[in-house]
């Protein structure tokens, strides 16, 4: 088995020679033959032990012995206990999910305590065949069928080629001590299930069924390796922008590759890639549209292009009369119009300045402050064309806070947009005498 463990390390590029390694340690043949090993290969390494208070004095006896297994091959340990009950009922968890959460928790804070930047697990090949039969009864795709991943970060599986059997085996060699978690043998969850009824079916019909498994999940591997690359190469090549992608080639993609690059793009977005959004988004992809992914985001394609946008914040009109000397927060944002009486001076040194300028004197009739209205026009400084607000929105705001920008208008229209400044005719010049200064800034 010591050769295995060697050649597995090696394979994946695990550990560096000597490297020193935390090892999950409950205090079962997997862990503790995972220590030995580890230390006979000649790495350096700590143990961290998780009483999870799950299965009384059974629970305190495996914190026991594995307190006395470190002190006598000279492993530092870390130990946590941790009441994973309360935890769960807090957080509405199931016992399995609650007790992986701070499992994992207490793991990465030994890591640190004790000067360990990888932690290795003791999952074996006979582990790693059982949660590939879940999978597979729960429904899963190749990376679920390949079952638990040698590396994931830093948590590396150096057993994940050896059997139960191997290992027991090995023990009996060291005539070494673990312990045994009595729940394992009763089978009133799915993975005893599978490990005490299922898995010795399977061993009937095939007595090399370990072995059998470990050569197709290694080429399952490779598949999924190369799928992978192509995913990647896929996403770099359509992606155009920020949340922004080449949809015609996502549409001429093959599967898998399609539907694992389309999951990469909504999980990027914080979505759930599901089968059915995937099948959604690639047919948007194809035929163009918008559709909701959650309460927060929608995708939408159009002229071959897809994106992933914010839904719209809901924003009723609203209009409130316009003022020379004013204050008011809307949106988060604060809004000041004050007189200005140094146009001259400060036009002259900041350019800036007289775009934020309006000159009272040349506003046609009654002057309000308010948000977007369809068919807004305005003809901006320095610019030979008037523009449609529409226009100017869709290549430079996003469009959920596009009801939210504030806006000054007369009756010919806007006089001043946000983020733009203000319309050329009413824009003050060294002849203006009634002048007002607008600025907007965030409301804190």
């Amino acid at each position: 088995m010591l050769s295995k463990v060697s050649k597995t390390i090696e394979s994946y590029n695990m550990l560096k020679v000597g490297e020193r390694v935390l090892v999950g340690l409950s205090g079962g043949a997997d862990s503790v033959s995972l220590s030995l090993c580890l230390k006979e290969l000649g790495y350096k390494v700590a143990c961290v032990h998780v009483n999870h208070c799950l299965r009384g004095s059974e629970s305190d006896r495996d914190e026991s012995f594995c307190v006395d297994f470190c002190k006598k091959h000279g492993f530092e340990l870390s130990v946590f206990k941790l009441n994973v009950r309360e935890y769960c009922e807090e957080n509405g968890l199931s016992l399995e999910l609650g007790a992986r959460e701070l499992r994992y928790d207490a793991f990465y804070k030994a890591m640190q305590s004790l000067g360990c930047h990888k932690l290795a697990t003791a999952h074996t090949l006979s582990d790693n065949l059982e949660t590939t039969i879940l999978n597979l009864v729960r429904g899963c795709g190749i990376k679920g069928v390949c079952g638990i991943p040698p590396v994931r970060d830093n948590v590396v599986r150096p057993l994940i080629n050896c059997s139960r059997q191997e290992v027991e085996e090995y023990l009996r060699c060291k005539n070494a001590d673990y312990v045994s978690d009595s729940t394992n043998f009763v089978d009133d969850c799915s993975r005893n299930i599978i490990r005490l009824n299922v898995v010795p079916q399977l061993l009937r019909i095939n007595g090399g069924l370990e072995k059998s498994f470990a050569a197709t999940t290694e080429n399952l591997r490779m598949a999924d390796n190369l799928i992978e690359s192509l995913v990647c190469d896929a996403v770099n090549k359509a992606t155009i922008g920020e949340n922004k992608y080449d949809a015609q080639l996502l549409s001429s993609l093959i599967q898998p590759v399609s539907g694992m690059t389309v999951s990469r793009l909504l999980s990027a977005v914080s979505v759930e890639p599901s089968k059915d959004r995937i099948n959604d988004l690639l047919r948007l992809c194809k035929e163009g549209g918008k559709i909701t992914l959650s309460k927060e985001l929608f995708a939408a394609s159009e002229n071959g292009i897809l994106t992933f946008e914010k839904t719209p914040i809901s924003v009723e009109a609203f209009e409130y009369p316009f003022q020379k000397e004013l204050e008011m927060v809307l949106f988060d944002k604060k809004l000041i119009v004050k007189k200005t009486d140094d146009f001259e001076q400060k036009s002259i040194v900041n350019k800036k300045f007289t775009k934020c300028v309006i000159d009272c004197d040349k506003i046609i009739g009654v002057a309000v402050i308010r948000n977007r209205r369809n068919g807004d026009k305005i003809k901006l400084s320095g610019r030979e064309h008037t523009s449609s607000i529409k226009t100017l929105f869709n290549a430079d705001v996003p469009r959920h806070v596009r009801d939210s920008f504030i806006f000054i208008a007369d009756e010919e229209g806007p006089v001043f947009v946000e983020g733009y400044g203000c319309a050329q005719r009413v824009m003050a010049d060294n002849t203006s005498v009634d002048c007002v200064e607008i600025s907007i800034s965030p409301y804190h």
